[in-house]
């Protein structure tokens, strides 16, 4: 199942890839899925740290849920978004919702794309092909 979408990285560096959800379980699912396409894969279950890690680690692509107790998603985007060094990461919204007002409220919050939960693997292979 995984070789018909898993996209060939032999001969590239890993990509750099941060994933934010405040459901642990959920989290590390997706972690672990970045991992096997051969990711660079930093976790964090908060917005708080998200942006933190996010400075540091510099992500090529941030998949971030927006349904977050304390800092919900949009806020970590907009701020993610003012970090100069952060400047060509690819946020991508990841969450159940995907009504339109939703989608709409991701663009205006910075994001680049919105993938509704659970992620299809295939459209995220997508997405790391354009980081």
């Amino acid at each position: 199942m995984f070789a018909e979408i898993m996209p060939d990285y032999s001969r590239k560096a890993p990509r750099r890839v941060l994933v934010v959800d405040d459901n642990e379980p959920s989290a590390m699912t997706l972690s672990w899925a970045m991992e096997l396409y051969g990711c660079d894969v930093r976790t964090c279950f908060d917005g708080r740290s998200a942006v933190a890690v996010a400075h540091d680690f510099q992500p090529e692509i941030v998949l971030l849920d927006i349904g977050m107790p304390i800092m919900d998603g949009y806020e970590v985007c907009r701020q993610l978004r003012r970090d100069p060094v952060l400047t060509d990461t690819r946020v991508v919204a990841q969450t159940g919702w995907g009504d339109t007002e939703t989608r709409k409220r991701t663009a205006e919050a910075g994001f680049n794309d919105h993938l509704t939960k659970p992620v299809d693997l295939g459209a995220l292979a997508k997405l790391l092909e354009l980081a």
